[in-house]
């Protein structure tokens, strides 16, 4: 399985139902806050949450529907 990172923030409002949905189907990510991680967060170019970074094969998903989709892919 890929080495995911999903961005979120405390607030985001559309996070959680991605959240879930990584959890659903027992995926395997790192949780990171990019309020809390700024650094990381430039890094990856995330600009809005949720965002998922797919290290293994340097894609990235913004927006509740392509996460949704990224992961429903799965």
């Amino acid at each position: 399985m890929s080495k995911l990172y999903m961005f979120s923030t405390t607030h985001c409002t559309k996070c959680p139902e991605v959240k879930k949905a990584l959890s659903d189907k027992d995926i395997e990510v790192e949780y990171i806050d990019a309020e809390q991680t700024p650094e990381l967060a430039m890094k990856y170019m995330v600009m809005s949450v949720p965002t998922i970074v797919n290290l293994d094969d340097d894609e990235t998903y913004w927006g509740q529907e392509q996460c949704l989709a990224f992961v429903n892919a799965l």
